[in-house]
């Protein structure tokens, strides 16, 4: 067999190029990576410093929202507002944020009415600062304090007040206390490193809580490179020497809640020591990966050889007639036949995707096809059983009517008494002619509004006292809880919505139940909350109580009538407003609560 050079040439020299793409962008580029790489430590142990400031911020934060939530949940207590002050000191104690925490119920004038620190019946000093007092309750919002001296504690603490308003029109606030022990835990127990340090401070530059001397340092003046870093942003890094005496890389996380700032200080020296361990063995991996590199120059120059004798040998087997196996290369010659094999692989794997894409739409296509197929036996249903209402809700009214036409035929003294029922009826009737006639419009689309600033409170205590001047409330006593709620809006539609709500409530309400009505700001919108202690829903039923012609289930008698387009009627109402309506229930037996969300007049 003649010699082949021209082969021997291109292994020769693929071998070589391998050899030199794996070695020389290696050597080239290590100086520029080491940079890169001592740049990137830097940037990562400055991201951390900024995530222990942010995730201790976000921990402060929630301790916070979690105190006001618990006192926001007090506030509403039944035994507060039965005027147990015993029962509900218990269950402020057991709210209690925890160790270093406690609460304190004070009255308008400041006195406090008991205090979860003390024993109960043994109350502390009077609120020193009025004038935060009254702000708050002027104000009727939580309001979070800086760090404070109470003399009676020979301590600092902060407050976190919460105004509310009892039945009997009484004012209160309810105070979460935190020492600074409690914050120095909080922050203290996150999962950095013990060298680092940790400090809060209040809108004011005072420090609240360190996570190290925490009670030397509470109620200080933060250092005023902290501080000029602090009125610079929300948030940053810098570097300074701490109260401890070391220089330290810095990062601060002002919190939108409290105004608090969230310091956390990483020490230089520590930061820059873990920088060089990371380029030292940077490096050793480096050297090693250059003569990892060459060693498997070598060996993949080896095993070129052997798969061109493999190849030949695949050669002289395909010419007879047999197959043999040819393992893949990267030699462009050699690699020819693989190429070809994964371009069939590929139009396979492109066949079976197509396949399988159009069997998902098949079966996507099905779903949805079953889906509306039920959609549309629901609905059919749903016509079906509000004709049969229909039917009920006409019939009784025209039997009624039936039988006084045939008492003024038959029997001229009672001539008074058929005339009241043919009245009675006969508005019946026209108000479930209305109602339908109501409801097609806001379904079609064809109600108008009015938009006139309108006090949605003075419309709810208007339907109100209307609903008890007309003895429609049953035997239910509604309770309402008013403030002034101003919107853009039509009075008659409002009142249309308050009147179908409060019907309801009463409605299923049993006898000597409450109907709570709540009206105020809350969250940038004013809110009506209705809730009763009625039947309530069931959870299959929640999901569908605005769908027209839905109701619960009734009996033949239909005691209570109704051809459920109410709250398809309300809720279309309420979205012409520009607004939203809930419902919630948390079972059959368990009450209703119905709140509607409007925007504000501002």
């Amino acid at each position: 067999m003649p010699p082949v050079p021209a082969v021997t040439l291109k292994l020769r020299t693929h071998y070589l190029l391998l050899a030199l793409s794996i070695v020389a962008p290696i050597a080239l580029f290590s100086a520029f990576a080491f940079d890169m790489l001592l740049s990137a430590q830097r940037e990562t142990a400055r991201r951390g410093i900024e995530e222990a400031a942010r995730t201790s911020s976000v921990v402060i934060d929630a301790d916070i929202d979690r105190a006001r939530s618990v006192m926001q949940v007090l506030g509403k207590s039944h035994a507060l507002a039965a005027g147990d002050l015993r029962r509900f000191h218990a269950e402020a104690a057991a709210a209690n944020a925890g160790p270093g925490a406690w609460m304190i119920l004070y009255d308008a004038s400041g006195r406090q009415l008991f205090n979860t620190r003390l024993p109960y019946g043994q109350a502390g000093a009077a609120r020193p600062d009025m004038d935060v007092l009254r702000a708050v309750l002027r104000d009727g919002a939580d309001r979070i304090s800086g760090i404070r001296s109470v003399r009676s504690l020979d301590m600092t603490v902060v407050m976190v007040d919460h105004p509310f308003t009892l039945p009997d029109g009484s004012q209160r606030v309810l105070a979460q206390v935190f020492s600074p022990s409690y914050f120095a835990r909080a922050i203290a127990g996150r999962a950095i490193p013990s060298s680092w340090r940790s400090s809060v401070i209040d809108a004011d530059g005072k420090i609240i809580a360190r996570s190290h001397r925490a009670d030397e340092f509470a109620g200080r003046s933060a250092n005023p490179v902290v501080e000029a870093a602090r009125r610079s942003g929300v948030s940053g890094a810098f570097r300074h020497v701490t109260a401890d005496g070391f220089d330290a890389y810095d990062y601060f996380v002002r919190s939108p809640l409290s105004g608090w700032t969230v310091v956390v200080s990483a020490p230089v020296d520590e930061v820059e020591a873990t920088v060089w361990q990371s380029v030292r063995v940077t490096l050793v991996g480096l050297s090693l990966a250059i003569v990892a590199a060459l060693a498997l120059a070598i060996l993949s120059g080896r095993r070129l050889l052997r798969f061109v004798a493999r190849a030949s040998v695949a050669a002289r087997a395909l010419g007879e007639g047999r197959a043999a196996p040819l393992r893949p290369s990267a030699i462009r010659e050699m690699e020819e036949l693989n190429v070809a094999l994964r371009e069939a692989g590929e139009r396979l794997e492109q066949e079976m995707r197509s396949r399988a894409l159009a069997e998902e739409e098949r079966n996507a296509a099905l779903a949805l096809e079953r889906t509306a197929r039920a959609e549309a036996e629901r609905q059919n249903a749903a016509k079906d059983e509000f004709l049969a209402m229909l039917g009920h809700e006409l019939r009784n009214p025209l039997s009624a009517m039936s039988s006084a036409i045939a008492v003024l035929d038959a029997a001229p003294a009672h001539a008074e008494r058929a005339r009241d029922v043919l009245r009675r009826q006969s508005a019946h009737l026209r108000a479930l002619v209305d109602d339908l006639l109501e409801v097609n419009r806001a379904l079609m689309g064809k109600l108008s509004l009015r938009h006139d600033p309108v006090d949605l409170a003075v419309v709810v205590a208007a339907c109100a006292e209307t609903l008890r001047t007309a003895g429609a409330t049953g035997n239910c006593r509604l309770v309402t809880a008013l403030a002034p709620a101003p919107v853009l809006g039509d009075a008659t539609r409002l009142a249309q919505i308050v009147d179908n709500i409060l019907d309801n409530a009463i409605k299923y309400s049993p006898n000597g139940g409450v109907v709570r009505i709540a009206v105020g700001l809350r969250d940038g919108a004013v809110q009506l909350i209705v809730s009763d202690e009625g039947e309530g829903i069931a959870p299959a039923l929640l999901p569908q109580v605005f769908n027209v012609f839905v109701q619960g289930e009734q009996t033949l008698q239909r005691a209570r009538g109704g051809l459920g387009i109410g709250l398809t009627l309300v809720r279309r109402l309420v979205d012409l407003h520009g607004g939203s309506i809930a419902i919630d229930s948390p079972g059959e037996g368990l009450g209703t609560t119905v709140t509607v969300r409007l925007p504000v007049n501002a």
